[in-house]
This record gives structure tokens, C-alpha cells and sequence, in this order.
């Protein structure tokens, strides 16, 4: 007989999504509260192009027992089929009631444990590992955001990662030292000079020459015995002081993870983000491992109150794709910022972890 899957929804449609694609029905039936038409939708949208399968959804009854006649119900309008029961989403109470009316009517039910990627079989207790790698892209639009563009890998990044360790390094040194030349730099418009900076430090050198004519930044920097060479044309400028450097070092070590897909400037198109909702929609890296969701964000100046208006921004696209957050600051935060940030469900990760973070 073909498979049915009946799927309780809930809010993070992730489980959903994996116990359709894991078990692959012929037909599938949502039951849904009325304010998750457009979680079934999406779900509908992304599953399109993967498989071939007939959908019907049924909004959940708010009476118990009207609920424990729906599911009666569901059983005797498909005699035809094989049914399964999907009880990872939708409420506690509602999972059990559906669970114990499709034991009783001999049904497979099965609960997807995303922590550790396995299918569990309630009746039977047996659970099997599954291996299924999301990217960025699919993953954001199970939730109906859609990407307009993100890089994977840009060999520049590579080839300037000394230069972003350097600064990493040594912020306590470093980044007093950007701060000071910023303005210099803002303050010829758009009608660029050249110019030269120059740091010296206690064990450290830091040479920056800028070249209007070709437009290139180049930056030798170590220490007095051992002096490198980095160039860079045309954003050169985005690089030291609008926080580039803080978003390339912490791709680089996000890529040292053992992920699925990472992406770096994930930027979203607007139109799909949920109308009211002020989330960010450009993200500096995203990645998924496994079954979860990362989000980083990387704040390159100092703290202030506009920088927790972007905190606030970052928590509404932490929800909104219920990803686990992290803001990397350029610069040691006051107290208050980072009770904030943990009021907001965010890691704040700063000073020497930046260099060696590891997830």
C-alpha cells in the first residue's frame, strides 16, 4: 500500500521537513493551528522540487475530544494507505493523544531526535542514525526566507588569512590603532589620497600604504624579524575598517567545524522576511552542521546604543530561522552589553577566543 504520513506542525518546521524527505509518502496530511498556513506552505514550496506527493491539511480542533475525533477520522479516510505518524512537532498533550489512537490502530509512530540525527521508533524503541546534509540555502527556505546571494569560498580569504590572524592576535594592540586612522581615512571623502600609517609596537610592526592612483591597500606586519606582505585592491579600506578582517577570520575558523555548508555575506531578500519583523538581512556567516542552524554576526566597533539595536536585530533572525547565535566584538564589551546579549539567547565571543574559536 502507498505511505501516508500524518505530521503534526509546530512553529520550527525543520521535523517536519526531515520526516517527509527521510520517509518519502506518497501523501501527506498537516495538522496544523490556524496561524501555520504559511508554515505548511513553505513546507509545501521547498518539498516540491524533492519529491512527488499530495498534501491535505487539517487544522487541529481546540477541543480535546474533538482532536481524538479528528484522528479517528484521519485513520478511516485513508483505508487504502500504509499510515505513520509524525509526533516531533505540535503540542505535548496533542503528540500524546494522537500517539495512543494510532498504537491502537496499529500504526508505525516515529519521534525525529535532531540533536543527534536519528528516527526513533516509539513503539519499538529502535532508533537509526540518518546522514542528510542541508545547505544554507534549503534550510532558510523551509522557513520561507529566501537568499539572494552568499559566498562558500573565496581563495583571496585564503590568501590574506595571515593578515586577519595578525589583527586577531593582537586586538588589544591593533584595534586602537584602526580606531585612531579611521577618521583620517572618512575624512577624505571620495577623493582619496595617498597614505601611509604606520604602528610600532612593543613586539609587533604594522606598515599600511595606501595607492590612489591603482586603488590598492598594502600591509606588512609581524614582528621586527619576521615581516609579511599582504595587498589588496580596491577594498582594501572594507577590509581594515569596516570589519572585514573580523568576518574573514571567523569564517576561517567557522570552516575548520565539521559542517555542511557555510556561507559568508548571506544576504536575504527582503520581501520574504515575515512583515513586522525587524531581522537582519544581511548575515556575515551562516552554517549548518548537522541538523542545526549557526548564525554570526561580527561587530568591528566600539560598543554603543546602536550597537544594541543591532543586538536586537540579530535575536529577531536567531528566532526567526531558530538558529543558535554569536556576536564577535572587535572591541571589549561593558557588562551591560553582554547581559543583554544573554538575555537574547546570544554567545558573545571576543578578545583572544576570537582566534581560536572552535565550534
Amino acid at each position: 500500500m502507498a505511505l501516508l504520513e500524518v505530521c503534526l506542525v509546530d512553529d520550527s518546521p525543520l521535523s517536519a521537513y526531515l520526516g517527509i524527505v527521510l520517509r518519502k509518502p506518497a501523501a501527506v496530511v498537516w495538522l496544523r493551528r490556524s496561524d501555520q498556513k504559511k508554515v505548511v506552505k513553505h513546507l509545501e514550496t521547498t518539498l516540491a522540487g524533492q519529491l512527488s506527493a499530495s498534501y491535505e491539511s487539517r487544522e487541529i480542533k481546540s477541543d480535546f475530544d474533538e482532536f481524538i475525533e479528528q484522528c479517528h477520522q484521519i485513520v478511516k479516510d485513508y483505508p487504502d494507505h500504509d499510515l505513520l505518524l509524525n509526533t516531533t512537532g505540535g503540542d505535548r498533550l496533542r503528540m500524546l493523544l494522537a500517539a495512543d489512537i494510532f498504537k491502537k490502530a496499529g500504526k508505525e509512530i516515529f519521534f525525529i531526535d535532531t540533536d543527534h540525527s536519528r528516527l526513533v521508533n516509539i513503539a519499538s524503541g529502535e532508533k537509526k542514525t540518518f546522514q542528510l546534509t542541508l545547505t544554507v540555502n534549503e534550510y532558510t527556505a523551509i522557513h520561507g526566507v529566501e537568499i539572494e546571494s552568499g559566498v562558500r569560498f573565496d581563495p583571496e580569504i585564503g590568501k590574506r588569512s595571515g593578515l586577519s590572524y595578525f589583527v586577531g592576535n593582537n586586538l588589544d594592540e591593533i584595534i586602537p590603532f584602526i580606531d585612531s586612522i579611521r577618521q583620517e581615512w572618512n575624512d577624505m571623502g571620495d577623493d582619496k589620497k595617498d597614505i601611509q600609517w604606520r604602528m610600532d609596537g612593543q613586539y609587533h610592526r604594522f606598515l599600511i600604504n595606501y595607492e590612489a592612483a591603482s586603488k590598492k591597500m598594502r600591509f606588512r606586519f609581524g614582528t621586527p624579524e619576521n615581516q609579511k606582505t599582504v595587498e589588496i585592491q580596491n577594498d582594501g579600506a572594507n577590509f581594515l575598517f569596516n570589519g572585514g578582517w573580523l568576518r574573514e577570520l571567523v569564517f576561517l575558523r567557522v570552516h575548520r567545524s565539521q559542517y555542511d555548508d557555510v556561507r559568508l555575506d548571506v544576504r536575504l531578500h527582503r520581501d520574504s522576511l515575515p512583515e513586522g519583523i525587524k531581522a537582519e538581512s544581511m548575515l556575515d556567516i551562516t552554517m549548518m552542521k548537522g541538523c542545526h542552524f549557526y548564525l554570526f554576526q561580527c561587530f568591528s566597533y566600539p560598543i554603543t546604543r546602536e550597537s544594541f539595536i543591532e543586538l536586537k536585530a540579530v535575536e529577531h533572525s536567531v528566532k526567526l530561522l531558530n538558529a543558535t547565535g554569536f556576536i564577535f566584538l572587535a572591541h571589549r564589551p561593558h557588562r551591560g552589553f553582554i547581559e543583554r546579549a544573554k538575555d537574547c539567547g546570544i554567545n558573545v565571543i571576543y578578545g583572544r577566543r576570537i582566534p581560536n574559536f572552535i565550534l
